[in-house]
């Protein structure tokens, strides 16, 4: 604060000894310039209580990393990732259990036929060994046609399925950081 001499204060307006704030540049008289400096006082009070809700804020993220937004994004994208693919599990489970549902019924329907053919055989008592080779090559074909389902295959896709998300780090950011750390740690 300079000392002017006679001027009219800021908050009276009446002309009076004076002094200007060199911070905010107004002139102000002595009554005033006490109002003035106590307002200035409760604003650096506001600061320093801010200061120490961030220096606390700070201390939470330090002690408790997990809790920092990028973490709580990155679990978010895990989350949002596994449920999607679980999603799609359940949809190819759910096609595939349609289709088997389907294919053994057909089995089923072929392994009945060949049960009334062995059957019809074992009443007539009327076989031979081309019949027994034939028997047994239908069984077999029906083995095989148990695990195997003509028309279903799976297919992974080479396109992205789940987007793949990465940290980028760069100096300017992080050299700004520490230096407020610093400023933080001195006050």
């Amino acid at each position: 604060m300079a000392t002017t001499g006679r001027a009219n204060c800021v908050i009276c307006n009446k002309e009076r000894s004076a002094v200007r704030c060199e911070g905010c540049l107004q002139i102000f008289c002595r009554i005033h310039l006490n109002d003035h400096c106590q307002e200035l006082n409760k604003e650096l009070d506001e600061i320093d209580n801010d200061r120490d809700l961030f220096r606390q804020t700070l201390n939470e993220q330090i002690n408790n990393p997990q809790k920092h937004f990028l973490i709580k994004q990155i679990d978010k994208w895990e989350f949002d990732s596994i449920k999607t693919i679980q999603q799609t599990a359940k949809q190819c489970r759910d096609q595939i259990f349609q289709q088997t549902n389907e294919h053994f019924k057909q089995v089923e329907m072929n392994l009945s036929k060949l049960t009334d053919q062995m059957r019809e055989i074992h009443q007539e008592n009327d076989f031979n060994e081309i019949d027994l080779k034939n028997l047994k090559q239908k069984l077999t074909q029906l083995e095989k046609q148990l695990d195997q389902i003509s028309n279903v295959s799976i297919r992974e896709d080479s396109e992205i399925f789940i987007q793949k998300i990465s940290i980028v780090i760069s100096a300017g950011k992080s050299a700004f950081i520490w230096e407020l750390i610093k400023l933080l740690t001195q006050g």
